[in-house]
């Protein structure tokens, strides 16, 4: 028989006995979070709510630590270079370099402000 225009064809979408696609996973079952679990069980800290993106300048060489958690520095913050500090986890900051890498500034004590 003839299917009305727009109407779905019996069997799924796409070929004869396709199952429906649900995205997001099965109903019911809650779906893993966004961005995965934290790494070596660092729990993951919120965001500030209330935080504005601002540059900062460190008076001493510090490490930039990966998102991820990982203990090797992606790289050393400089003094008398200007960083942005684009999200806030507890006492840390997630900063950018000039040239676009993020990272965790852990020791945020001293950080002169722009």
């Amino acid at each position: 028989p003839q299917q009305p225009y727009g109407a779905q064809p019996p069997g799924g979408y796409g070929y004869p006995g396709a199952q429906q696609a649900s995205f997001g996973g099965q109903p019911g079952q809650p779906g893993q979070p966004y961005g995965g679990q934290p790494q070596q069980g660092q729990p993951a800290a919120a965001p500030a709510p209330d935080f504005s993106p601002f540059w900062f300048a460190v008076p001493v060489p510090r490490p930039l630590f990966p998102e991820d958690g990982s203990p090797t520095p992606i790289a050393e913050l400089a003094p008398g270079t200007w960083y942005l500090a684009v999200e806030q986890r507890g006492q840390a900051l997630v900063a950018q370099t000039q040239d676009g890498r993020r990272g965790v500034l852990q020791d945020t004590s001293g950080i002169q402000r722009g």
